[in-house]
This record gives C-alpha cells, sequence and structure tokens, in this order.
C-alpha cells in the first residue's frame, strides 16, 4: 500500500514546498479543461496563501479534475482559518466522490486532523476512520490526532496515542511538551524532552522552544535552573539565535527579574531581530521595574526603525513603553507616545488604549483624558473596564465607579475579574458602604474568587474599615493560603478600631507563620501600640523593621512613634526621633503629630518650634495653625489663640470641613453625604430640629437617668 501512494506522497511533498512561493496573478474564473492539474493545484495553493479561501473554494469547485493534492490544499485553508465545519464536509465529499483510499491519504488526512485542533473540535469520528484506514499508524496522521485531542482538553487521549505511536519524529515529540505545558503539567513536559532526547530524535529548535516555554511559565521557579541547562543545550546545538528559541530564552530570563539575561537572549538574534523581541526585551524591563531601560531600547529600536536595520514598533510595543512612561510618572513622555501611536494607527488598538487608560488615572488622575480614550477604544474586554473602574476608584468617585461598573455587566463584559471586585471593594472600604460591598461579596462567591488573594484581602480590608470586624474575621479565617496583604489587612482593620491587643497578636501570629511582614504591617502594629500606649514595644518595633527584617522605617512609621512618645509624655524623645529622620521625610505631618502632642501637655516652647517647622513643610495646611491655637487655649493665652486664627484668615488657610455619609431609603437606597453645618438638604429644617431633641435627650440622660425614660420623652417631643 505505501507502494502505491508513494507517487501522490511525493506529488503532494513538492507542492507543500512551493506553498510559500510567489506566483504570477491569479483569475479565478472556472479554469479551461485545457488546464494542467498541476496548475490547478498551484493557483489553489496561492489562494489559500492569500487568505482567499472563498475564491479558492470557487476554483475547487470549477475545476474539471481534482486529486488528492487539491483537497489538501483546500483543507489546509480551512484548516488555518479554523473552519471545522468547511474542512469536514470537503472530507465528506473527498471520501464520497474518489477512490475509497484516498481520504486516508496521510497528509489529506493530517491536514483533517489540524482543523480539528485549529476549532478544539472532537476528533473521535476522524480517528475512527484513521484507525479502520489504518493510517493512524502513520507518524503524520498521529502526529495531528494526538494534537487534536490535547487541544481540544482530553489529553488522556492525546497521551494514549502518542504512547502508541510506532514510529514518533521531532515534530511528534513538540506537540506533546506543547501540549503539557498547555495542561499546567511542566514537569511532565520536561520528562518527555528528556525521553526524546535519550531516543535519539534530534532536537530542533522548535522542541527547545517548546521545553523552554515550559520552563518560563513555571510560577514556583523551581524549573529555572532547569531552562538555564536548555538554554546551554540551544547554544551547543546553534539554535539559541533563532527568533523563536530567542524570545522564549528572553521571556523566560524575564520572568525570573534577570533583565540582563533577556537582553542577552535578544542581542544573539543580531540582525534578525524581529518586532516581537523588541517587544519581549521592552515588556522585561518593564516587568521588573527597569521603565528607563525599557525606554532606551524603544528609543534605540526607533532609530533601528530609521536605518532600515530594524523592525518597526506594533500595538503590542507601544502598549509596553507606554507602561514603562506610567511607571516612572513621566505623563508628558506617555502624551508623546500616544500621539506617536495615533499617528500609526495603534491608539484605539486594546492594548495601547489599556496602557493609556492606566497612565492617564494613575498617574496624572485626567479622568476626562481617560474617558476619552476608553470610549474611543475599538475593542473593550474585562481588562478596559477594571483600568477605566480603577481610575475613578483610585480618586474617589465611587458613583462613577459603580455607574461603569453596571455598564460593563449589562452590554459589555457581565464576568469581572479580581481586579474590578477589588477596585470597587476599595471604594467601599474608604465610603464605608458596607451594603454595596456585601453584594460584591456575593458576586465574588458567585464568579469563584472569593478564594484569590487579592479578593480576600479587598474584603477584609473593606469589612474592617465598615467596622464589621466579626466579618472581617470570617474571609480571614476561610483562606485556603497564607499571604501578607490578608495578615496585613486584619491588622490594620483591628489597630484602626482600636482593638490594639488583638492587632498584635496577628502579628506575632504573622511571623510565627513565616511570612514577612511589609511596610503596611508595620503601620498596623505601630498604630496599635499607639493606642494601647505600648511605648517600649513599639519601640522594639521600629528597631527590628532594619535590623531584622530589612526595612527601612519611612516617615508614616516615624509618625507613629512621634506620636506613641508624644501620647506617653515624652515630647523629647519624639524631637530627637524626629531630628534622627532624614530631612526629607520630616514633612508637616510629622511636625504635626508633636505639636499636637504639646498641645496636649503644654510643652509652649517644643510646640512653637513643631509649629515653625510644619509651617515651613506645609505652608497652607491648617493643622498647624489649629493644634498652636489649641495649645494657646488649654494655657488660656486667649490673645494668642486668637492671633493664630487671624493669621489663617490672612494667609487664607481654611480648615477641612469634615464630612460623613448615611445609607437611606428602602428599596431604591442610596448614599447620601453631609458636611459639618450642611444646609444644603431639602429637609434641613427638620434634621436640625430633630439634632436639637436628640441634644435634649442626652442631657436628660446624663442628668436625670433615674427620673426621665428617654425614649418616652423623645416620643412624646416628635409627636408634639
Amino acid at each position: 500500500m505505501v507502494a502505491r501512494f508513494l507517487p501522490r506522497v511525493k506529488l503532494l511533498r513538492r507542492l507543500h514546498r512551493s506553498f510559500w512561493t510567489n506566483a504570477a496573478p491569479l483569475h479565478t474564473d472556472p479554469p479551461p479543461f485545457a488546464a494542467s492539474l498541476q496548475d490547478i493545484n498551484s493557483r489553489l495553493k496561492v489562494l489559500v496563501q492569500s487568505d482567499r479561501l472563498a475564491d479558492a473554494q470557487a476554483l475547487f469547485d470549477a475545476a474539471p479534475r481534482r486529486d488528492e493534492a487539491s483537497y489538501a490544499a483546500l483543507l489546509a485553508g480551512h484548516a488555518a482559518a479554523g473552519d471545522f465545519a468547511g474542512a469536514m464536509a470537503l472530507f465528506a465529499r473527498l471520501r464520497a466522490s474518489s477512490p475509497p483510499l484516498a481520504a486516508a491519504d496521510p497528509f489529506v488526512l493530517s491536514l483533517a486532523f489540524k482543523a480539528c485542533a485549529a476549532a478544539a473540535a472532537d476528533a473521535t469520528s476522524l480517528h475512527a476512520f484513521a484507525l479502520r484506514s489504518s493510517a493512524v499508524t502513520s507518524v503524520y496522521v498521529a502526529t495531528a490526532l494526538a494534537d487534536a485531542y490535547a487541544k481540544a482538553g482530553r489529553l488522556a487521549f492525546a497521551l494514549r496515542v502518542f504512547d502508541e505511536m510506532p514510529r514518533k519524529n521531532v515534530v511528534s515529540w513538540t506537540a506533546l511538551v506543547g501540549a503539557l505545558t498547555r495542561a499546567g503539567r511542566r514537569h511532565d513536559a520536561l520528562r518527555r524532552f528528556a525521553e526524546m532526547r535519550a531516543s535519539g530524535v534530534p532536537c530542533d529548535s522548535h522542541a527547545c522552544a517548546a521545553v523552554l516555554t515550559a520552563c518560563a511559565e513555571d510560577a514556583t521557579g523551581l524549573l529555572a535552573r532547569r531552562g538555564r541547562e536548555v538554554h546551554a543545550l540551544c547554544a551547543k546545538l546553534g539554535v539559541d539565535a533563532t527568533p523563536y528559541v530567542a524570545n522564549t530564552l528572553a521571556t523566560l530570563y524575564a520572568r525570573r527579574g534577570d533583565a540582563d539575561g533577556a537582553l542577552a537572549a535578544i542581542r544573539r538574534m543580531g540582525s534578525r531581530r524581529d518586532v516581537a523581541a523588541w517587544t519581549t526585551l521592552i515588556s522585561s524591563y518593564v516587568q521588573n521595574g527597569c521603565a528607563r531601560e525599557a525606554i532606551q531600547a524603544f528609543v534605540a529600536m526607533l532609530r533601528g526603525e530609521a536605518s532600515s536595520d530594524s523592525a518597526s514598533p506594533n500595538e503590542y510595543t507601544f502598549a509596553a513603553v507606554i507602561a514603562a512612561s506610567a511607571d516612572i510618572s513621566c505623563v508628558h513622555l506617555g502624551e508623546q507616545l500616544h500621539s506617536q501611536a495615533a499617528q500609526r494607527g495603534f491608539a484605539s488598538a486594546r492594548s495601547v488604549a489599556n496602557s493609556l487608560v492606566s497612565l492617564y488615572a494613575r498617574v496624572a488622575g485626567r479622568l476626562s483624558a481617560v474617558d476619552a480614550v476608553f470610549r474611543e477604544s475599538a475593542a473593550k474586554d474585562v481588562v478596559s473596564w477594571s483600568a477605566i473602574i480603577s481610575g475613578y476608584a483610585r480618586e474617589g468617585l465611587a458613583e462613577e465607579a459603580f455607574a461603569l461598573f453596571t455598564e460593563m455587566r449589562r452590554h459589555h463584559c457581565p464576568s469581572p475579574n479580581e481586579f474590578t471586585l477589588a477596585s470597587l471593594l476599595s471604594v467601599c472600604a474608604t465610603s464605608a458602604t458596607l451594603d454595596a460591598g456585601r453584594q460584591l461579596h456575593a458576586l465574588a462567591v458567585a464568579s469563584g474568587l472569593e478564594h484569590h488573594a487579592m479578593i480576600r484581602s479587598a474584603l477584609v480590608d473593606m469589612y474592617g474599615k465598615s467596622g464589621s470586624l466579626s466579618d472581617a474575621d470570617v474571609v480571614f479565617s476561610n483562606r485556603t493560603k497564607d499571604d501578607v496583604v490578608s495578615w496585613t489587612a486584619m491588622i490594620v482593620g483591628h489597630a484602626e478600631h482600636g482593638h490594639s491587643k488583638r492587632a498584635l497578636e496577628l502579628f506575632e501570629e504573622m511571623c510565627r507563620v513565616g511570612l514577612k511582614p511589609d511596610h503596611v504591617a508595620f503601620i498596623g502594629v505601630l498604630s496599635a501600640c499607639c493606642h494601647a500606649g505600648e511605648v517600649e514595644l513599639g519601640l522594639r518595633y521600629l528597631s527590628a523593621m532594619s535590623k531584622r527584617y530589612g526595612l527601612e522605617p519611612e516617615k508614616e512609621h516615624y509618625g507613629c512613634v512621634v506620636d506613641l512618645l508624644g501620647r506617653a509624655g515624652r515630647i523629647n524623645e519624639a524631637e530627637e526621633l524626629i531630628e534622627r529622620m532624614a530631612p526629607n521625610e520630616r514633612d508637616g505631618v510629622v511636625w504635626t503629630s508633636l505639636l499636637r502632642a504639646c498641645a496636649a501637655r503644654g510643652a509652649e516652647e517644643t510646640g512653637k518650634k513643631a509649629a515653625e517647622r510644619a509651617m515651613e513643610a506645609e505652608p497652607w495646611g491648617a493643622g498647624a495653625h489649629v493644634a498652636m491655637a489649641n495649645l494657646y487655649a488649654s494655657k488660656g493665652q486667649w490673645h494668642e489663640a486668637a492671633h493664630e486664627r487671624h493669621m489663617m484668615k490672612q494667609k487664607g488657610v481654611v480648615k477641612g470641613v469634615g464630612w460623613s455619609s448615611i445609607t437611606v431609603g428602602g428599596k431604591d437606597r442610596g448614599v447620601g453625604v453631609f458636611a459639618a453645618g450642611d444646609r444644603t438638604h431639602p429637609q434641613d429644617n427638620v434634621i436640625y430640629e430633630m439634632l436639637e431633641l436628640i441634644y435634649f435627650g442626652v442631657g436628660l440622660a446624663r442628668y436625670g437617668p433615674d427620673q426621665n425614660n428617654l425614649a418616652s420623652e423623645l416620643e412624646l417631643m416628635v409627636n408634639s
């Protein structure tokens, strides 16, 4: 049988080699009967190559004669387009109109399996045909069959087909390694690669790239050493400079934080460096916090483009370099890149638009530009929506953020991701809208995201800042994995609500389970020490930051300890601690903390010094003036206190108005925001009358609790 099909196989191989060659312009009119079959097949190949599948189908239908090569050419087009239905219809047509064994030709059948793989369709019926016709013994058919099963999610069938293959080539092994990598079985992928090497099958660049991908995608980092070993093998085989391998090597080193290794891998490509290589390099720098190096690489790429020595940047290159400009807060550069991307037609591309939204929202706070870029984006995905929602959430615009979320779910993208929900939960935390936070919690459970570390920590933070520490404890206790962020949220939540002992216990427990506390965790524990009056313990924690945990204290930590010492009356020590701080960290907040301590203790001289430093750091801040006025008032120096308030008026310094919010209404409830002395509500007279009743009732409760029933008194006054 092999001898019988040998001429056809040779013909198909010749046509396969000529598949990507240039040809004369084609006419898709029905060919004359005099046209040779080889000429028709050549025209079919070129049409398929040009993505003109409909024209190729018309030429095929009008052809007076067809052979296996004709079917193979058109099947290749359907496979490339992922058109499983069209491929199967063509294959059925081949089986019905040709000799019985024509459809079992290895090249034809392998193309049918490739169509299944492209569409992730079920290959069971084709597998049965391959078994009946014995075509499954062909290495080409078996490899395509195993790949089709793997891409349809049926890895067990793929492994069985592979293990039963009588002969395997490097393509077979490469397909298996790739399938195992996609399934997350990276160690098995390396084991199979080692089996290939032991079997004597020569290794090519595609096989090396497949196993390097397995090493690069290992989140644990345990395969990093294996990746370096494969890199050495690539260098030995001389394939490390091929674009496919070099790009995969760059990704491997970039994900391990080795920007120099990624750069060295890209440089090995020399003049063959393509846009994928440049983009990988720039993205590697961005991912590892080397934003300036990423921008320099982009500039080098543009210079190479000008001299025709380099590829032109694409949308993903612009997305990466715009992210770099956001990382260094360089909005001016981001605007220039925005202009360049617009000139090249990339500004509305999804990846570029997402980077621009993050730039304008996170760095500049320019929500009008954010909205304009977002609305002009050609295609929006969950990342796009998460970016703009995060921008509004960061500015504290809760109503706008939730309006966007509603629009996202109703019309465009019903399934949020962890970033979307975390941004909205942060809005609920800052505005203390517990009811909305609970609804988001329910949505996280329905979406299967409640165990994600980001969602869990956001929920703990939201419940903690909303005062519902019992709910925060429930979320925290149901964790499946320990992480610093969730522990820190619990510590800060308990510290903010005066549960200092519990906050300190959580901190010690976090250290015992092997987690290293970060700067935020120390802010929480130092705040707990401040509320509990644990001066010596707080000083020990401040010292342990650098000596034990390798964390340099920042101004927020010093501010907590200054407040701690001030509350304990140790004013001189607090002043000495501030003097030990770096000059650029001695801001108005730290000096105001010392000033308030002085006001509480009546330390006038130190208070004056602290006030002068606070006013130098923040000339338009009201905190120093108010604290000094209170200091003078506490000592009966009313003239000096009045002078401080007069200075505030002269400088135009206005003390911030206190405000609060409350959830009101029944079914269509909403959040009402009000400020001190607010008269903007349409029922403000009724509100203030009720406040007077409450004040009067409190007075009754304070001075005559045994003679008055407060509830009955208030009810009587309201009814009257």
